[in-house]
């Protein structure tokens, strides 16, 4: 098991992976993601997670997809916060 950093919670019920997102304003690759959640103490597997459950709930979608020449997909895939995403994230920073 590869620990990112200092053990913590899941990532699936924390609004944390949705600020990464919001935090950079614009899409995500996987490591990008990665990156960002690196110091949370998250597991990879839970950031994985967590980003499942918010493309499963609506709160981030698939954007940004290259084609080559023959219009077969090309280079990393990218995520970015829906408007649904943009609202916990909101909501959640007017709770603080």
């Amino acid at each position: 098991m590869l620990l990112l950093e200092r053990p913590t919670t899941t990532v699936a019920a924390d609004p944390i992976l949705l600020h990464a997102f919001a935090r950079r304003g614009r899409p995500l690759t996987v490591g990008d993601l990665l990156r960002a959640m690196s110091g949370t103490g998250a597991h990879i597997s839970d950031v994985m997670d967590g980003l499942a459950l918010a493309l499963r709930d609506g709160l981030v979608t698939p954007s940004r997809p290259r084609r080559d020449e023959h219009g077969l997909l090309t280079g990393p895939q990218y995520y970015e916060l829906t408007p649904a995403g943009w609202s916990i994230v909101e909501a959640d920073r007017l709770a603080v």
